[in-house]
């Protein structure tokens, strides 16, 4: 008899799974059954800016002031020409 493991994952495509742990088995054929989980509940965009300027600040970054960006558009529309 073969032994059976219940582990959680997340359906990536029609046909791949990503396991949120690895199973004690070799390499081989298996045998999968799916069980819809409860969704989990996405960011809203605003969740996500937050995440993103959060994770920038974490990093140092430090975003150009207006007076930067102005510049560097005066320096592109000059480079243009007639």
């Amino acid at each position: 008899m073969t032994n059976a493991y219940v582990v959680t994952g997340t359906l990536t495509s029609a046909t791949t799974v990503q396991l949120d742990e690895a199973l004690p088995v070799s390499d081989g054929k298996v045998r999968v059954v799916v069980e819809a989980t409860a969704p989990s509940e996405k960011p809203n965009f605003r969740q996500v800016v937050q995440a993103i300027w959060e994770a920038q600040r974490l990093r140092g970054h430090v975003p150009p002031s207006a007076e930067e960006i102005q510049d560097q558009i005066r320096e592109e529309r000059e480079s243009w020409g007639d």
